[in-house]
């Protein structure tokens, strides 16, 4: 991509300063005025959005800016991005919750519904790779046009609408018409999935300086993956089959969990309703008040961008297959002697430590700039390390024992979802100006895309499970070749840290 149109800002050396000062000639009260920053862009590539340098907020007034010159712009910050970052946070959660709701139970459905095993379990979770990338397109066009109060509102519809349609079944007492509305739920959390998974960056992007930026996508991709390790909670309410125990009552122990996620869902939905703006009064940072790439000029710019479209190959490689695996864990630790007791443990704690390395990766990543491909590659060579040890167990190259399963699993997780919120940074940055949502949306299609024919494997008839682990470890592996090719680019970054230097936020 042409240095100039990759950043106009910084691409060539004789540009004034002021093009990236932190206080820039305009008024959000007066349109008329000078715009956010020299409309320097406007004929570098068809479609670049009308004019480059308009913002987006120019046109809100601010009632912040008290008696000071309406020529002036303060960049501000508020505490109300937290909680945005909570709300869209908890969704994202309680959307993977969702998704992953059977496997954990997979012994206990077989018991209560004859007839699921693991063809269904696997299909409920597969659903929500293959409506992600059937819907990825469209609804990215939905947030990228109307904004994050009405794509977040969209997604908290979906999962409301799904989980109710499941209660409304139980009411029937008919276990075909529930088996249909799980499905119907299933498609329903998927749709919702693709802003849920593709959105992080432009959260970031709207609402939080540049120093917290990588931390606040980190947060909410945590939360959406800390689902899956939500759901391994799912046994403490719902029994296993045992000689004392019926299927009548373990189906009324899942009737009862469904209950109580409509109700949980309902809930997130009549939150978002009562506050959830779609941006802030000002803008958090320089680069957030200038309008991105449209929804045409943004794909067409990164479908000829080379090192986006390895850092999403790098991306789906690594992470596709394992984010599928949490659906269907159960299936391959019961091959090593491991029940669902057993695999609730190891999932829970993979997933929740997979979290906390998120955070970590995500706030280094903030503190230390500059160094998200050397991070990578260290990652990814935990991570191989980690997934060879399971695959020699799985091999019966060595003694298998509970205490090698749940460490060389649990790191494995670890390690491939600390990767996240890296991925992401880096394919925002290479990809600026082009809008996060949809740089969002495409390597998250393309995680799913893999995952997607990962699970389809399952219905092959006697196929067994070790071929997980010639997956898990191949793939990773794969993944290096990629990444080691891409440059980075940190254009969105260098303007907004430019300014960090020489001005302090404002926080309201």
């Amino acid at each position: 991509m042409d240095p100039v149109e990759k950043n106009p800002l910084l691409g060539a050396e004789d540009l004034p300063q002021s093009a990236i000062s932190p206080t820039v000639s305009t008024s959000y009260q007066n349109p008329s005025l000078h715009p956010v920053l020299p409309d320097i862009s406007s004929d570098v590539v068809d479609g670049v959005i009308q004019a480059r340098g308009h913002s987006q907020y120019q046109y809100m007034e601010d009632p912040f800016l008290g008696d000071k010159d309406e020529d002036e712009i303060k960049i501000k910050i508020y505490p109300s991005r937290f909680w945005i970052l909570l709300v869209f946070s908890v969704l994202a959660w309680f959307q993977c919750v969702q998704w992953n709701t059977w496997g954990p139970l997979s012994e206990s459905v077989n018991a209560a519904f004859p007839g699921w095993g693991s063809e269904t379990v696997a299909m409920m979770a597969n659903w929500g790779t293959i409506t992600f990338v059937l819907f990825v397109t469209p609804m990215c066009w939905l947030m990228n046009t109307k904004g994050l109060r009405i794509g977040v509102l969209c997604c908290g519809i979906l999962v409301a609408g799904g989980t109710v349609l499941r209660v409304i079944s139980i009411l029937t007492n008919s276990t075909t018409f529930f088996t249909s509305m799980c499905h119907i739920c299933a498609i329903m959390v998927g749709i919702a999935g693709t802003l849920l998974m593709a959105a992080p960056p432009m959260i970031a992007a709207v609402w939080f300086p540049p120093n917290e930026r990588t931390t606040a996508t980190a947060v909410s991709q945590v939360l959406n993956q800390l689902g899956s390790a939500g759901s391994y909670l799912e046994p403490l309410l719902v029994r296993s089959p045992s000689n004392s125990t019926t299927s009548e009552e373990i189906r009324s122990d899942i009737h009862r969990l469904m209950y109580i996620y409509a109700g949980v869902a309902v809930a997130i939905l009549v939150t978002i309703l009562v506050y959830f703006p779609a941006l802030p009064p000002t803008p958090p940072s320089i680069t957030s008040s200038i309008e991105r790439l449209n929804f045409n000029s943004s794909l067409k710019s990164m479908l000829r961008n080379w090192d986006l479209l390895l850092v999403t190959l790098s991306y789906s490689l690594c992470i596709g297959i394992p984010a599928a695996w949490a659906s269907v864990l159960n299936f391959s630790l019961h091959d090593l002697g491991m029940h669902q007791n057993d695999a609730m443990l190891v999932g829970l704690l993979s997933l929740t430590l997979s979290g906390v390395a998120g955070l970590l990766s995500g706030r280094l990543t903030d503190m230390v700039y500059g160094h998200v491909k050397i991070s990578l590659i260290v990652i990814l060579i935990a991570d191989i390390c980690c997934l060879y040890w399971f695959f020699l167990l799985t091999w019966g190259s060595i003694t298998v024992t509970k205490l090698q399963i749940c460490v060389s699993v649990v790191g494995g997780f670890t390690f491939s979802f600390a990767a996240v919120p890296l991925f992401f940074e880096l394919a925002v940055e290479n990809a600026y100006p082009c809008s996060e949502v949809i740089v969002g949306g495409l390597i998250t299609a393309s995680n799913n895309l893999v995952g997607l024919l990962f699970l389809l494997i399952f219905f092959i008839p006697n196929i067994g499970y070790q071929w997980v682990t010639y997956l898990l470890l191949g793939t990773t592996a794969a993944a290096f070749i990629p990444l080691l090719l891409v440059e980075e680019d940190y254009s969105r970054s260098k303007i907004d840290r430019h300014n960090l230097l020489q001005t302090s936020y404002q926080p309201i």
